[in-house]
């Protein structure tokens, strides 16, 4: 994972894959096939089209019927350690300084 940085300091991650995410909230859209609090290994970055990711052998058993999230928007998602728990990135405190 690569980490940016906002003009006021708040760390933005750039996910690639092998990284491990946890959904923040429920997919948009119908019928949501990825819901908040599941977690996987990102597949692939697309960009502008959203992140890709592997849900079948974390948060959901390695047979399921919907082993892939495609497309899901960055901004759902948060970095998380191999047991799904969520990992804050921190600010980077000289950035703020520099506005303050």
């Amino acid at each position: 994972m690569r980490i940016t940085y906002l003009a006021d300091g708040t760390a933005v991650p750039v996910y690639e894959p092998g990284d491990l995410v946890r959904l923040l909230r429920d997919e948009p859209g119908e019928p949501v096939t990825a819901q908040a609090g599941e977690w996987g290994v990102v597949v692939r970055n697309r960009g502008a089209a959203g992140v890709d990711v592997r849900l079948a052998g974390h948060s959901r058993p390695r047979t399921a019927r919907m082993p892939v999230a495609s497309g899901l928007p960055p901004s759902l998602l948060v970095p998380c350690d191999r047991q799904g728990l969520r990992i804050d990135l921190q600010r980077d405190l000289r950035q703020a300084r520099r506005r303050g």
